[in-house]
């Protein structure tokens, strides 16, 4: 009885455990999440530096395919805005999906030089590492930013 039963208690063991093993991660998530968030911090300083050719250059191929850099530069000086001075990210929290992207809940202050006005702005952008950079997609990032 014991011996037929020993397959079968095998079995259910390695059910119970493969959860548990598929759930650990393949990549260190701290590791991911750190390099992705220094890379959006960079990607919103060159914003408030008005470096728009640069944060053109941190976009990922299919957005830089989908939009000029000369495009993609008038856009965000038509909506004549730019993070305040000194507040580029307020707050920042980063979920790895895998080694190769991640999803950021952001929070940064926009200012309008045009009218001396301010706002605290939220959202969420996604990032995609393309060989050793974090890349960002700049539709979704102008969509972002289209909404303030």
């Amino acid at each position: 009885m014991v011996r037929r039963l020993l397959p079968v208690l095998t079995g259910v063991l390695l059910l119970l455990a493969a959860p548990a093993s598929a759930q650990r991660a393949d990549f260190d998530s701290e590791v991911v999440a750190r390099d992705a968030e220094a890379a959006f911090r960079a990607f919103m300083e060159a914003w408030a530096y008005d470096q728009h050719w640069r944060m053109w250059e941190m976009g990922t191929e299919d957005s830089q395919a989908r939009i000029g850099q000369n495009e993609f530069a008038n856009r965000l000086r038509l909506k004549g805005i730019k993070p305040a001075a000194g507040k580029q990210v307020e707050a920042i929290e980063v979920y790895p999906q895998s080694a190769r992207r991640v999803e950021m809940d952001v929070r940064f202050t926009l200012e309008n030089p045009r009218d001396s006005t301010s706002e605290s702005f939220s959202g969420t952008i996604s990032a995609w590492k393309e060989g050793a950079a974090w890349k960002f997609n700049l539709g979704q990032f102008l969509r972002l930013v289209n909404t303030w």
